[in-house]
């Protein structure tokens, strides 16, 4: 039975398992390697349609985040201990997720993701902010050399992070029962001149 809401028990054993997954079970690879193939598919994209840096863009991450889906299916299993039916544990589950897969480097990266409750938006609509100090796929990248974001589309470079990212957290609300269709935003952008990469999460309820 999901619960409500996590305990202090549930979170201790989540903080203690992020730990020995991370130490034991998860395949490390340097973030540099993780760039440049991230680049390099990219760039094959680019010149598989003739230039156009947006689609390559779109075209890869809609890859990435069907690829990333089908893994995060496979934890489910294993994670639906630290689900909970309440919003205000994602904060939590973000932390977590993010040093399963980087470790305890995370929070060089990122910022500690941020719950917004309805009543303190202005929409009226639940949210998720994750900042990004560094981002992991475009701190190595010239703006307007490598990547020329006047050229991009629906999706920024790098942005397939945050869509896998809610990808997972989609997973966890259908899993739990709630009914909210999530939109992830990008807001901030380093390679568009931004001190710092945000990207912004939107719970919809669904329409019955």
């Amino acid at each position: 039975m999901v619960p409500e809401k996590l305990g202090k028990f549930r979170k201790a054993l989540a903080s203690l398992g992020k730990r020995i997954y991370w130490r034991f079970m998860t395949k490390k690879m340097n973030l540099w390697m993780l760039s440049s193939m991230a680049y390099g598919v990219t760039k094959k994209y680019e010149e598989i349609f003739d230039g156009d840096t947006g689609l390559a863009v779109d075209t890869f991450t809609e890859q990435f985040v069907n690829g990333a889906t089908s893994i995060m299916y496979e934890l489910l299993g294993t994670m639906k201990i630290f689900f909970s039916k309440s919003l205000t544990d994602l904060a939590f589950l973000g932390e977590t997720a993010l040093y399963v897969i980087m470790g305890p480097d995370w929070e060089k990266f990122f910022e500690h993701p941020q719950y917004i409750p309805a009543e303190k938006t202005d929409d009226n609509i639940p949210q998720l902010i994750i900042r990004q100090k560094m981002c992991v796929l475009c701190t190595g990248l010239t703006p307007g050399v490598e990547i020329d974001h006047t050229k991009l589309r629906e999706n920024s470079y790098g942005e397939l992070l945050a869509k896998a990212l809610v990808a997972l957290l989609q997973l966890i609300q259908d899993y739990v029962g709630n009914k909210y269709t999530l939109v992830v935003k990008e807001t901030k952008c380093l390679l568009r001149g931004d001190s710092y990469n945000e990207g912004v999460t939107f719970f919809y309820p669904k329409e019955e």
